[in-house]
C-alpha cells in the first residue's frame, strides 16, 4: 500500500500554482485583527514582483524580496483590504499588519433585473464566462513554494502492522499526535491547453525514510472547470441543478464590485460543496473562495484568493486547504499551503504584461479563426451581453463554448499520452537542505509543531526551540535490523543504489499457499535487479519450495534481461517444475481467494496439474507502440489428484482435481510433452482528445490496443505429442472521462487451423468469475459460468463492453448520492461452437467506501434465459 492510498492527498489542491522568492531581504510579521488576535491564512500579495505568500496558523509571514519600494496587498475573507508601500531599504523588516471586520451592503444598495434573488444574475453570468476563463491564459512560468503537514491522533494496530510504505510499516515511520512536515520548492511551466511541466528544485521533509509525495499534479484544476476532482463546481454549466445561490451583498475593491454568493448544495453529497464564492461585476470572474466539502472519510475546506496580474488576468495567488479524516478508527488532520510567484503570462489572442515592463503584444499561434469559430464566438458574445441571461441562455454558452474548442484543435495533434498533460522533472538538489538555509527562502513561516517535527529528525533543530529538554526523550524511527529483516523480509538489502535484492523473509505470508493436489506449500524467494544504466535491467528471480501433502520440492527460475542485449530488447528465460492452475491465461480463481474457499468451505474452484517447462522470450519494441514478440517453449504435463483432506467436517470433501467436461482419461487431461513456438505484435497506444461534445468534460484519457498472435504446435521435437494451429486477434479500447466515468470496450477473435492433440491449459480460455465473492474487477468478465466451461479449441468471438458513470440507476437515491461512488452497466457476449451467441448482461455499483463494487448480474443463452446472480468484489476502481 503506497502512502497516497490514504486518499488525503486525493482530496486536497484542487487548483494552480505558485512561487518562492530565493535570495532577498527579508519582511516579515504578524497579521492580527482588532482583538488582537492572529488571522491565520491572510494573503500577502506584492504589485510589483507579482508574487503571493500567507500568513501560517499563527498568522505570521515571511517575504523575501529584493532593496526598492513595493506595494504590499493584505486581505483575508471577513476582513477589509489592507494596501501598504513599503520601503526595502534594509537587511529585514518587521511588519505588524491590522486587519479590521468587513461588512458587506445590503442587497437593496446593489440593483439587478428581475425578482428573483440576484445571486442567479451574477453565477449565470459567472457561469457563462468560466469557458473564456479557462482559455484565458496561454502560457505561464512561475515558481512555487508548498508546505504541508499532517498529524495522525489514533492509529489501530491494524494499520500499524498491516500497512506498509516503501516496504516499511506504517508504524515504524509514523507516530500518534506528531505533527509531520514536508516542504518544497518548484517551478512551474504551463502551455495552453493543458500541458504542465514541474521542476523541482528541492525538497525538505521530516518524514524520515519518504520521499515528499506526488500531490503537484493535482493543482493542474481550478473551479473554473466543469468538475474540479470530481467535485461539481459552483460554475460548472450544471451547477444550477445542484446548488442553491444567494446574494449577500457586495464590496467596492478600487475599481470593482465584488458580489458575496452563498453557495448551498440542494442535497447531500460528496460531490457538492458547501460555502462562498466572491464574483468581480462586470468581469464576472472569481476573487475570492471558500467552500467546504466531504469525501468519503474526509473533510476539508479550501480558501483561494485571486489577484488581477495586469490585463484583467485574475489568477489565484494563494492556497491554502486544511481538513481531518475519519476512519474506521484512523484519526487526523492534514494541512496544505502554497506560495506563489508568476514570472511570465502570455494571453491567448491578446496581450501581455512582463515581470517589469510595460504592457506589449505577445506572440500567438499562427491560425485563423474560421468562419464557423468566428459566428460562434459572436452567438457567446450577445449571449454574455444579456442583461438577464436564463438557465437556458447559459446551457447554451457552454455547447457553445465547447464546439469552439473542438474548432480550435481541429488540426491540432496533442502529444502527451498520460492521464494529465503533466510532467515532472526531477534534479539534482542543488540547494543547502540544512534549516539554516531554508529559514531564508521559505515562504509560509513554521509553527512550533513544525518546528519541532524537523526537531525529530534533526538534531541541529534543537537549537531553535525552547522546549530542548522534551525532546531529548523522544526517539527517532529506528532502521529494522537484519534479524528482522531476514525473518520477516525486506524490499531491499543491499545498500546500493543500482542493486537491488528483496527478500521475502522466513514468515511472510507471501511463503504461504494452499490448494487441494498440494496440500500447504511453502516457498522461499530472492528477487535480484541490477540497473547498470538508464532503461537497462536485469532481473533474476529464483524460487524454491516444498508442497507438504505431495512430499515433493518445486522451484523455478525467471530472468529478464531489458535494453542489455540490444537497444529496446527484452530476453526473457524461464524454466522450473511447479503446479500450476489450468487456466491461467486469463486466470480464474485468484490463489489467495482460493485458499479461503477450500479450507472455510471445502469449495476447491481451483484445478491444478504439474508442470516441467523450459521457455525463451524475446520481444522488440519500436517506437514505443509496436512491440514484436517471438516465444518457443516446452512442458511437460501431469495431472494430479487431491491429496489434502478437509479438516473441519468429516462429511464435506473436495470435489475431484479435474476441469470442468473432463475426465482423468481424456486426452486434453493425461501425461504429455509439448513444444510450441508463437510469434506476435502488439499495438498500444495512449490518446488524448480535445473535446467531447456530449460531456461538460473538456479532456479525457484514451487508450486502445490491437494484438495479433500465431501459435503452432511441432510433432516429435522433444517428444513432443501437441498438434495444433491457431491465429487470435484482440482489441480494447479504454476512456475514462473522469474517475468515475468512461467506456471499456474490448472484442477477440480466434481460430484454430487444426487442434488435433492438446493439454487443455493451452486452450482459448475467457475471463470468468464463478465464485460469488471475488477480488478482482467485473470488467469483461463472466459471472454465472464454472471457470473453465467456456474454454474451447475451436474457433470463438468474445466481445464485453463496459459503460461507467455516475447515474444510472441506484445513483438517484438521496441515501446512495451521498457518496462518490459510480454505477456501471455491463454486457458481454460469447460464440464458440459449444456456446453460441451466450450472453451476460450486469449492473454494478462501484467503490462503495473505497472496498469493492456490488453487482447483479443475469445470463442467456440466446434468448433463453439460464440465471441471475448478486455478486460483491472487494476490489474496487
Amino acid at each position: 500500500m503506497h502512502f497516497q492510498d490514504f486518499k488525503i492527498l486525493s482530496l486536497v489542491l484542487f487548483v494552480t500554482f505558485l512561487s518562492f522568492q530565493t535570495k532577498a531581504q527579508i519582511i516579515s510579521g504578524k497579521i492580527e485583527n482588532e482583538l488582537n488576535e492572529p488571522v491565520p491564512f491572510a494573503t500577502i500579495f506584492v504589485t510589483e514582483t507579482r508574487e503571493g505568500t500567507i500568513s501560517n496558523q499563527e498568522g505570521k509571514y515571511i517575504l523575501q524580496l529584493p532593496r526598492g519600494t513595493y506595494h504590499f496587498t493584505i486581505r483575508s475573507l471577513g476582513y477589509l483590504q489592507v494596501t501598504k508601500e513599503i520601503n526595502v531599504n534594509t537587511d529585514s523588516v518587521d511588519l505588524n499588519i491590522v486587519l479590521k471586520k468587513q461588512s458587506f451592503e445590503i442587497k437593496e444598495i446593489k440593483v439587478f433585473p428581475g425578482k428573483e434573488d440576484p445571486a442567479l444574475y451574477v453565477m449565470r453570468k459567472a457561469i457563462a464566462k468560466a469557458p473564456y476563463y479557462r482559455q484565458k491564459i496561454k502560457h505561464y512560468e512561475a515558481g512555487l513554494y508548498i508546505k504541508s503537514n499532517f498529524a495522525f491522533t489514533s492509529i489501530p494496530r491494524l494499520y500499524q502492522n498491516k500497512v506498509e510504505i516503501e516496504g516499511r510499516k506504517l508504524k515504524e515511520l509514523i507516530k500518534e499526535n506528531v505533527t509531520y512536515v514536508i516542504e518544497s520548492q518548484n517551478k512551474i511551466t504551463f502551455d495552453y491547453p493543458n500541458k504542465y511541466v514541474q521542476k523541482v528544485i528541492s525538497k525538505k521533509t521530516s518524514l524520515t525514510g519518504l520521499d515528499e509525495p506526488p500531490v503537484m499534479e493535482l493543482m493542474s484544476s481550478s473551479f473554473y472547470d466543469e468538475r474540479p476532482n470530481n467535485v461539481i463546481s459552483p460554475l460548472s454549466s450544471l451547477s444550477l441543478k445542484h446548488y442553491d445561490f444567494r446574494y449577500e451583498g457586495f464590496i467596492t475593491v478600487g475599481d470593482f464590485d465584488v458580489f458575496k454568493i452563498r453557495v448551498r448544495p440542494k442535497r447531500t453529497s460528496d460531490e457538492l460543496v458547501d460555502g462562498y464564492m466572491y464574483i468581480v461585476d462586470k468581469l464576472w470572474c472569481i476573487y475570492n473562495l471558500d467552500l467546504k466539502g466531504n469525501f468519503e472519510f474526509f473533510e476539508y475546506q479550501i480558501k483561494q484568493q485571486f489577484e488581477n496580474l495586469g490585463n484583467n488576468n485574475w489568477l489565484p495567488v494563494s492556497n491554502n486547504i486544511n481538513g481531518s479524516l475519519s476512519m474506521l478508527g484512523l484519526k487526523g488532520q492534514f494541512y496544505y499551503g502554497v506560495a506563489m510567484k508568476y514570472t511570465t503570462i502570455v494571453e491567448n489572442n491578446a496581450v501581455s504584461k512582463d515581470q517589469t515592463g510595460p504592457e506589449k503584444p505577445v506572440a500567438i499561434a499562427n491560425r485563423v479563426q474560421s468562419e464557423k469559430e468566428k459566428a460562434m464566438r459572436e452567438e457567446v458574445t450577445a449571449i454574455l451581453a444579456k442583461t438577464e441571461p436564463t438557465n437556458r441562455d447559459v446551457a447554451k454558452a457552454s455547447r457553445l463554448n465547447r464546439k469552439i474548442l473542438k474548432e480550435q484543435y481541429r488540426d491540432t495533434v496533442l502529444n502527451d499520452v498520460f492521464r494529465t498533460n503533466y510532467k515532472v522533472n526531477e534534479t539534482k538538489d542543488t540547494l543547502a537542505n540544512d534549516f539554516e538555509y531554508w529559514d531564508t527562502i521559505r515562504a509560509i513561516p513554521l509553527t512550533p509543531a513544525e518546528m519541532e517535527s524537523y526537531a525529530m529528525s534533526d538534531s541541529l533543530m534543537l537549537m531553535k526551540l525552547d522546549k530542548t529538554d522534551s525532546l531529548e526523550t523522544k526517539k527517532l524511527v529506528k532502521e529494522k535490523t537484519m534479524f528482522k529483516k531476514i525473518v520477516f523480509g525486506h524490499y531491499d538489502l543491499a545498500d546500493d543504489s543500482l542493486i537491488r535484492l528483496e527478500y521475502n523473509g522466513l514468515l511472510s505470508v507471501k511463503n504461504y499457499d494452499f490448494n487441494t493436489a498440494d496440500g500447504f506449500k511453502y516457498k522461499q524467494m530472492v528477487e535480484f535487479s541490477f540497473t547498470p544504466e538508464k532503461g537497462k535491467l536485469i532481473r533474476i528471480v529464483p524460487e524454491i519450495g516444498l508442497a507438504y501433502k505431495r512430499g515433493v520440492l518445486f522451484g523455478s527460475l525467471n530472468s529478464t534481461f531489458k535494453d542489455i542485449f540490444w537497444k529496446n530488447g527484452t530476453v526473457t528465460l524461464d524454466l522450473g517444475q511447479e503446479s500450476r492452475d489450468y487456466k491461467t491465461s486469463p486466470a480464474g480463481i485468484g490463489p489467495k481467494l482460493n485458499v479461503m474457499s477450500s479450507q472455510l468451505f471445502a469449495w476447491n474452484y481451483m484445478k491444478v496439474y504439474e508442470n516441467a517447462f523450459f521457455k525463451f522470450d524475446i520481444s522488440h519494441r519500436v517506437k514505443e507502440k509496436f512491440t514484436f514478440q517471438a516465444t518457443a517453449e516446452y512442458n511437460q504435463f501431469s495431472p494430479l489428484n487431491n491429496h489434502a483432506s478437509y479438516w473441519f467436517s468429516k462429511t464435506k470433501t473436495f470435489s475431484p482435481n479435474i476441469p470442468y467436461g473432463f475426465t482423468f482419461d481424456s486426452p486434453e487431461i493425461i501425461n504429455q510433452k509439448s513444444f510450441v513456438y508463437s510469434i506476435g505484435a502488439n499495438y498500444y497506444k495512449r490518446q488524448r482528445k480535445p473535446w467531447l461534445p456530449e460531456s461538460p468534460y473538456l479532456f479525457i484519457k484514451d487508450f486502445y490496443t490491437f494484438n495479433l498472435q500465431y501459435k503452432q504446435a511441432v510433432t516429435g521435437v522433444f517428444s513432443s505429442v501437441s498438434d495444433f494451429r491457431r491465429v487470435s486477434f484482440s482489441y480494447r479500447r479504454q476512456a475514462n472521462i473522469s474517475p468515475s466515468a468512461g467506456v471499456d470496450l474490448y472484442a477477440g477473435t480466434g481460430y484454430f487451423f487444426k487442434a488435433g492433440q492438446m493439454h487443455f491449459s493451452q486452450f482459448q480460455h475467457f475471463k470468468t468469475n464463478e465464485i460469488p465473492v471475488m477480488l478482482n474487477f467485473f470488467t469483461h468478465t463472466f459471472q454465472l459460468k464454472d471457470d473453465y466451461e467456456l474454454s474451447t479449441n475451436k474457433s470463438y468471438l468474445n466481445i464485453g463492453a463496459e459503460l461507467r458513470t455516475e447515474y444510472v440507476l441506484l445513483r438517484y437515491l438521496s441515501f446512495i448520492n451521498t457518496n462518490t461512488w459510480s454505477e456501471s452497466v455491463h454486457l458481454n457476449y460469447l460464440t464458440t461452437p459449444a456456446y453460441k451467441n451466450y450472453w451476460e448482461a450486469g449492473y454494478s455499483l462501484n467503490s462503495i467506501f473505497f472496498l469493492g463494487n456490488l453487482g447483479i448480474f443475469t445470463g442467456f443463452n440466446g434468448s433463453n434465459f439460464e440465471r441471475v446472480m448478486v455478486k460483491l468484489t472487494i476490489s474496487g476502481y
